[in-house]
């Protein structure tokens, strides 16, 4: 676990990571598609914090030896993943049924980085739990976690800071997806080629690795189908959330 041991400083880079990407937005008071902020996406602002903030005290804690308290913190994951699940699920039907022209062809397309999206984040917080008491394991699947949510934020940096650049126009968002899956693509594979050098070669980052790719092959694939728009639309008339 050596090479981890500093762990919390990378966590850390999240925050800042973060304020770049959504301040504007909130600044604004509107989300990435200019609907206006609403209970459910402020709580979601507030509990994905929440997680980061979490991520970077548990390496902490893991760092300075006080394994009583990351245990104790630990535990509060099992209130925040399953409400920051429950929580999305609500905030993109809300957001789905809020669409001012209706569920257009682009916006469930779209949809490929809500719903996948939060599903990347409960296969890794899943498997985290799972071996729990198995260190090496736990701690790759909670730094997956980081890569779950790492799309909407660097998604956000580029729309608010990367337009200038030829690549990143705000009309270009096909361009500025495979930037944003490339840039975790190269992350999470120094991560899997220091696995190998150890030894390891089934590294659990290999399981974020597929579901991401999955989940942003998917804006040029699925998401572009009858049945996918059709699911979509199934979920937004779905009885929760606004209808």
């Amino acid at each position: 676990m050596s090479e981890f041991r500093n762990v919390h400083v990378y966590f850390a880079l999240l925050i800042p990571a973060t304020l770049l990407g959504f301040v504007p937005f909130l600044l604004r008071g509107v989300t990435l598609s200019d609907r206006p902020l609403t209970p459910a996406v402020l709580l979601h602002g507030a509990l994905m914090g929440l997680w980061v903030i979490m991520l970077v005290a548990q390496g902490w804690f893991i760092r300075t030896k006080r394994f009583a308290v990351h245990r104790w913190v630990g535990r509060s994951s099992f209130m925040i993943a399953p409400l920051i699940i429950v929580n999305v699920f609500v905030a993109e039907h809300e957001a789905l049924n809020a669409a001012p022209q209706g569920i257009s062809a682009e916006v469930a397309r779209l949809e490929v980085f809500g719903i996948p999206q939060i599903l990347v984040f409960a296969v890794t917080w899943g498997f985290a739990i799972a071996y729990r008491k198995r260190i090496p394991l736990h701690a790759r699947f909670m730094i997956s976690t980081a890569f779950a949510v790492s799309t909407a934020i660097l998604v956000r940096i580029a729309l608010n800071w990367l337009t200038w650049l030829p690549f990143f126009e705000p009309e270009n968002l096909g361009g500025i997806v495979a930037a944003t899956w490339t840039f975790q693509t190269l992350l999470l594979a120094a991560f899997i080629a220091m696995d190998w050098r150890k030894g390891i070669r089934r590294s659990p980052f290999w399981v974020v690795t597929g579901v991401l790719g999955m989940m942003h092959v998917g804006y040029w694939t699925y998401g572009t189908t009858a049945a996918w728009f059709a699911f979509v639309r199934w979920f937004a008339g779905l009885r929760f959330g606004v209808t």
